[in-house]
């Protein structure tokens, strides 16, 4: 019996000395001063109450319809120590060195609207980025840092990429947040597996011009052959007939549509556009 008690006071010894170790690693979130830190993320199904953080947004255009011509996409801004009841401005700026966005032309920002609301304790900041004709062609970087101001401090730069303390984790930037817009497109597998039947060889033109007739959204052709998504090999068919209708339609009101390469626009053997009109 003895024994025994000795060895549970030994784990509930060691038990403590594992506590107080946790709250020395995290004791810069219990001090009075201010700190700020960027902390996108979700929770996953992994753990009980997950989380995964994330320092950077990769995002395209492509998956939206021709009449979408900007996009606000927001960052997640928290900070350490006490709620204040008044706002308090965070000071963020562009990582210009790291950047390859232009404002005014790739994106817009307001650093005045980066205030922590009275009684709140963190913001989700929006930055609004445009449709140009160069993302089409590259991809565009834009970094925002957090900086120390009279109401926060920047206290770490890097962060485990989960609120899991027993999960190893990767770091992430914690001062630094990356978001890279473009519009680049690649034919879909779907498209060389029966569509090209109906519509022919894949262009952007072409790949663009058949979702907008068909409506169908460009996520329906990563999820082809599914029974949510318009991409069905069954539908193909009816599809062609379609586009190649509005094709005959452009053409014979005079105002032919073009592909990539300048030429114009046609489709599989089955469903040709006649363009004998502009043909000498």
């Amino acid at each position: 019996m003895v024994m025994k008690t000795k060895q549970i006071l030994f784990f509930m010894f060691l038990l403590g000395s594992v506590i107080a170790c946790r709250k020395n690693e995290i004791i810069l979130f219990d001090r009075d001063e201010a700190g700020v830190y960027f902390q996108t993320g979700w929770q996953t199904r992994l753990y009980v109450n997950s989380e995964t953080y994330v320092d950077s947004v990769d995002y395209s255009f492509s998956v939206e319809s021709d009449t979408v011509t900007e996009k606000v996409l927001d960052v997640l801004v928290r900070t350490m120590g006490k709620v204040k009841d008044f706002p308090r401005l965070v000071k963020l700026s562009v990582d210009a060195e790291n950047s390859t966005a232009m404002e005014g032309v790739h994106y817009e920002i307001d650093f005045d609207a980066a205030v922590i609301p009275a009684g709140a304790s963190s913001i989700s900041f929006p930055v609004k980025f445009f449709r140009t004709q160069d993302l089409m062609g590259e991809k565009i970087k834009l970094v925002l840092k957090l900086e120390d101001n009279e109401n926060f401090k920047v206290y770490f730069k890097e962060q485990k990429n989960t609120n899991v303390y027993y999960a190893a984790g990767e770091q992430i930037w914690a001062d630094r947040y990356v978001f890279m817009v473009s519009e680049i497109y690649s034919e879909p597998n779907y498209w060389r597996s029966g569509a090209d039947d109906a519509f022919g060889p894949w262009s952007v033109s072409k790949f663009r011009f058949v979702n907008k007739v068909c409506e169908i959204p460009v996520q329906d052709w990563q999820r082809g052959g599914h029974s949510d998504s318009k991409v069905q090999a069954g539908r193909f068919p009816i599809y062609g007939y379609m586009v190649r209708n509005a094709l005959q339609e452009l053409a014979d009101s005079g105002t032919p549509m073009l592909d990539d390469d300048g030429s114009y626009m046609q489709l599989g053997t089955n469903y040709e556009v006649d363009y004998s009109a502009y043909i000498e």
